[in-house]
């Protein structure tokens, strides 16, 4: 990866956790949880068994459900600083996913 793109990718990382220890939940609820859909929709895509195309359109049927349920969570739990953690926490462990499978396999 270029350092461009790891710098852009840094600065907006620092950005958000920024504006996640002003105000943690309606950070979770505009960013966080679209990060988290987006990471662990991937790791879905990558680590289910079966047929690429099968898995894709699945999977594209559900990315709006799992993004509200998300946003549901961040206003459901009392604790703002829990939702934050545990949506940073899913998005993480699924980035951590989606880069070590190999995509060719």
């Amino acid at each position: 990866m270029s350092p461009l793109i790891l710098c852009v990718v840094g600065a907006l990382i620092l950005l958000i956790g920024f504006f996640t220890w002003k105000a943690p939940r309606l950070t979770s609820v505009i960013w966080w949880s679209l990060v988290t859909t987006i990471f662990v929709t991937a790791a879905l895509l990558l680590a289910l068994p079966g047929p690429f195309s099968e898995k894709a359109l699945w999977i594209t049927i559900f990315v709006p459900l799992i993004w509200v349920l998300f946003q549901f969570w961040c206003y459901w739990d009392g604790n703002k600083w829990r939702v934050a953690g545990g949506l940073i926490a899913t998005s993480a462990i699924s980035a951590i996913i989606v880069f070590s499978i190999d995509p060719l396999v």
